[in-house]
């Protein structure tokens, strides 16, 4: 007894001093009697290609561990034979989408957590944001075209002139490519615009005209000879109200084409068609379906043969207005954005309309001072960068600039024409045009003055006695006016389009031969000194047939019953039109 005593004393002795000899229990808890193992992972990402495949991931702890968040990706476990130590097999299947997949997964245990981000590759992509065929103009000019891609792509022409102005890298995004186009000097010619990533290949046909053979060019002068006189779609697309029925907000006759074709049968050879755009836009996106009905109205007169100068007309005054209240640079940056941002998406969807149509920045920019004729001028310099760089027709279009509340004198004062670029032009102004509009006298065109307003105007039409006889404005004024805008901007270059001058229409009873008189001297002397002294005079025009008794309404043509409801207006641009002579300083 003694003896088993002693050994079990020797064995004790032994298990306490030496750590060779292992005493405990297989059944003892081995976080008490084992070091704790800390949560490691074998990485912390991993990327698969778009093919798929698998990968494995080595979990440690000593304490439990739980894995998750998988969507797409297969997580299996497999056997271990490391103590404290998971397998896990990742698996991604093929994958055909065009941008980066991401998984994020957490291994997780009671005291800690880690994260394991894995990514697959999409399929190569390879998008190209234009129509696949475009038609550019005969004249020198350039295009742009955005690549989406998600690689390394090559760009490629067939044709020496149509060539790429820079590099052609791009990862992940979406890159615009400018290609310099040469003026065409003999038949219509083609080439091809070739965009590869490995397998992928995308093509853009570039069509360009033929050169001009008869003479007329495409110059804003050549157009400006052939738009007298011009006509406005009043009160129509310019008019507040929700969707398509703003058309009809402010008159009550949609446009047709029966509409246009009475209107060129009254003789006139171009349309200024007012028009919002800012109100018809979500997020700055321009309504489709107004951009097409914009679109159904101007293909109507291009149908006619006519000119259209189409516009940004006072909008909710987004920038006609707000754009003058508040000179601080970042409202300037703001408004300058919104405009590129709304004249791109015009000018892309117009970009296959040929000289035809014409671009109006803005319509009656409230500028009144230096200052403000400052931020008009960097307005229109954001407008031509936006409409120069969507290529195509607009490359070299019209581009018409507004003056300082379009007001002769404030444009003849401020305005400078060479602090204005535009890629277009090389050695002359070829294709701008400066906008005024024309309502002096006040009194007799449209507002009441000293308690009343005035019926007579011009020399032969004054009553005798009468306190309606217009005190200012006449006939010299008008002169003095047209002469000041002929020699600052007609004769250094400028076309000048009159884009909307006009006189109320009244019922006055007594003397209303007098009156009716009036109204026509005015629009014949408008319209014929206007068409001398370089200028292209368009009748404002409402669609409202009725004079209003003594108020007076600035209607020439009812566009419901297809007549002509302002009689003496439409008589003095006639004969007005008919005894001018075109500007003879052309440059």
């Amino acid at each position: 007894m003694r003896t088993i005593n002693h050994l079990l004393s020797v064995i004790i002795s032994l298990c306490v001093l030496s750590p060779m000899f292992a005493c405990s229990s297989d059944h003892d808890d081995e976080g008490i009697n084992s070091p704790a193992i800390p949560l490691t992972i074998s990485a912390e990402s991993f990327t698969f290609t778009s093919e798929g495949g698998s990968a494995e991931l080595r979990v440690q702890s000593s304490q439990p561990v739980t894995l998750s968040g998988q969507t797409w990706l297969i997580v299996e476990e497999r056997p271990s034979d490391e103590a404290a130590t998971r397998i896990y097999r990742l698996t991604a299947s093929a994958y055909t989408g065009t941008n980066d997949r991401t998984e994020n997964l957490t291994a997780s245990t009671v005291s800690s957590r880690k994260t394991i981000t894995v990514t697959q590759l999409p399929t190569d992509a390879l998008l190209v944001n234009t129509t696949s065929v475009n038609r550019v103009p005969s004249v020198a000019s350039a295009m742009t075209v955005e690549v989406a891609a998600n690689g390394d792509y090559r760009i490629s022409t067939d044709a020496s002139w149509l060539r790429l102005n820079e590099g052609s890298r791009a990862n992940m995004q979406t890159r615009s490519h400018t290609f310099t186009i040469d003026a065409n000097t003999g038949a219509e010619r083609s080439a091809t615009i070739t965009f590869s990533l490995n397998n992928l290949v995308q093509k853009v046909t570039v069509i360009q005209d033929a050169a001009k053979t008869d003479g007329t060019g495409t110059t804003a002068w050549d157009i400006a000879a052939r738009m007298y006189p011009g006509w406005n779609l009043g009160n129509t697309m310019e008019a507040t109200g929700s969707g398509l029925s703003a058309e009809t907000a402010w008159q009550k006759t949609k446009t047709t084409q029966a509409v246009i074709d009475f209107v060129k049968a009254q003789g006139f050879r171009s349309v200024r068609i007012p028009c919002s755009w800012f109100i018809h836009s979500t997020n700055g996106i321009i309504d489709p379906a107004w951009m097409n009905r914009v679109k159904e109205v101007v293909d109507y007169c291009i149908a006619d043969g006519l000119y259209v100068l189409l516009n940004d007309h006072w909008d909710s005054g987004w920038i006609e207005v707000d754009g003058f209240t508040d000179l601080s640079e970042s409202n300037q940056q703001a408004k300058e954005a919104m405009l590129k941002n709304l004249w791109t998406q015009i000018a892309t969807a117009f970009s296959t309309y040929d000289e035809h149509l014409l671009f109006g920045g803005l319509n009656e920019p409230n500028a009144d001072s230096q200052a403000k004729t400052n931020a008009l001028m960097r307005y229109h310099q954001a407008f031509i960068d936006a409409v120069r760089t969507t290529g195509g027709y607009n490359a070299t279009r019209t581009l018409v600039l507004q003056g300082p509340n379009t007001n002769i004198d404030n444009t003849c004062r401020w305005l400078d024409m060479s602090k204005i670029k535009d890629p277009a032009n090389t050695t002359a102004n070829d294709h701008l045009m400066i906008e005024v509009h024309y309502y002096d006298p006040a009194q007799f065109s449209g507002v009441w003055e000293n308690g009343h307003p005035y019926w007579f105007w011009g020399n032969g039409n004054h009553v005798s006695g009468s306190d309606k006889n217009s005190t200012w404005g006449e006939e010299d004024h008008l002169k003095s006016q047209f002469l000041k805008m002929k020699t600052t901007f007609a004769d250094k270059g400028y076309p000048i389009i009159l884009g909307e001058f006009g006189a109320n229409w009244r019922n006055i009873g007594t003397n209303q031969d007098r009156h009716d008189a009036s109204i026509k001297l005015f629009h014949k002397m408008v319209v014929q000194t206007a068409i001398e002294s370089g200028m292209i005079p368009m009748v404002w025009d409402i669609n409202v047939a009725s004079q209003q008794g003594v108020n007076g309404i600035m209607t020439v043509i009812d566009r419901s019953r297809l007549s002509v409801f302002g009689t003496p207006a439409m008589e003095g641009i006639t004969e007005g039109t008919a005894a001018a002579k075109w500007y003879s300083s052309a440059k």
